[in-house]
């Protein structure tokens, strides 16, 4: 059985929906968090922050689907995909213009920690391409 859109009809969906919000606003604090301790040398402390925002993160992903976020239609969810990847494809385009503009501002230290993205933005695509790939679905415009 699956779970999508379940919660949309129970009697717990504002329930849901708080462990909804409380995951995702979990995983990003452990993000932010394993970020500062990086900085600090901290590996280990980042390494654990990081492993604890994946896991929240997932939870919130299954509360989301719970309440009908997401598609759990073959068809649909593949479509979802592919819109997901266009914007990782599309990322560094974006990230070099914002540099560019924080740069002109003379921020060029902000600038550098959001090009810091550029490549991992480029691997989260390529990641895609390689699952699209894998289960014949056509990604190449």
């Amino acid at each position: 059985m699956s779970m999508h859109g379940y919660a949309e009809k129970s009697q717990f969906r504002e329930l849901i929906e708080m462990l909804y919000n409380a995951e995702a606003n979990g995983a990003n604090m452990y993000y932010v968090m394993a970020y500062l301790a990086r900085e600090k040398g901290w590996d280990d402390v980042a390494e654990a922050c990081c492993a604890n925002a994946a896991e929240d993160a997932f939870h919130g992903g299954r509360y989301g689907a719970m309440l009908g976020k997401g598609a759990s239609d073959e068809e649909k969810f593949w479509k979802m995909l592919l819109g997901a990847y266009r914007l990782e494809a599309g990322a560094e385009a974006q990230l070099r213009e914002i540099c560019a503009k924080v740069r002109t501002a003379g921020e060029d230290a902000l600038a550098d920690e959001i090009a810091k993205s550029i490549e991992e933005e480029n691997e989260h695509a390529r990641r895609l391409e390689r699952v699209f790939d894998a289960h014949g679905i056509r990604w190449k415009e």
